[in-house]
């Protein structure tokens, strides 16, 4: 039961990924792949699946963001 209300609020979390630090980005990965290894399959599938693309989005967003800062700096 704790597990399920858990996921939730990680769930909700991940709807607002790109609001968050390195620091809170890296907890909420930490975190994802603790719910991946659930006995409960549905809970590992949509951890692994759709919580991590959206992770790996944002990652890439934000890596895109900080050489785009460095090249136009540069500049």
């Amino acid at each position: 039961m704790l597990i399920k209300l858990a996921f939730q609020h990680m769930m909700l979390m991940c709807d607002a990924l790109a609001e968050l630090s390195p620091k809170h980005l890296r907890l909420c990965i930490s975190m994802l792949g603790q719910f991946r290894q659930q006995v409960d399959m549905n809970t590992a599938l949509t951890a692994s699946e759709s919580l991590f693309w959206g992770v790996s989005d944002v990652i890439q967003v934000k890596w895109h963001k900080a050489e785009y800062e460095v090249v136009n700096s540069a500049l």
